[in-house]
């Protein structure tokens, strides 16, 4: 017997949308959306460029990412190491799940993460199978 798994569509899962603010000196990149190896590309241009071309402290707000992969974490250990060089702050929001993928790569270590309870403003989509394990 083989397994079956539903796929899920890729327009509503897999997408992610950046911004960046510039206010008073302070940049801020707020993504929303999943963060994994098919959106990593927008994810990392968009950090790397604040963090190796803008001055004044760098805020990266995750608050409402609904999945961060393990190797997009990378990202936020490179962009701390290009603020650091440039005598710069780096500090990360997040909550949930993407909070906890922080703490478990051991980035409380290295990173200034804030967490917070803001609620996400994104649904959160449940995807539905045929199998029931008891």
């Amino acid at each position: 017997m083989a397994l079956h798994f539903p796929r899920i569509p890729l327009d509503t899962e897999r997408t992610l949308t950046t911004t960046t603010e510039r206010h008073t000196g302070t940049t801020t990149i707020t993504a929303d959306g999943r963060i994994d190896l098919a959106t990593e590309t927008p994810w990392h241009d968009a950090v790397m460029t604040a963090a190796t071309t803008d001055t004044g402290p760098l805020v990266i707000d995750l608050t409402t990412v609904t999945h961060l992969s393990w190797a997009s974490t990378a990202v936020l250990a490179r962009a701390h190491r290009a603020c650091t060089r440039r005598g710069r702050t780096l500090t990360v929001q997040a909550r949930g799940a993407v909070l906890t993928t922080l703490q478990t790569a051991s980035l409380t270590q290295h990173l200034t993460i804030v967490p917070t309870t803001n609620p996400t403003t994104v649904p959160h989509q449940r995807s539905a199978t045929g199998w029931l394990i008891a």
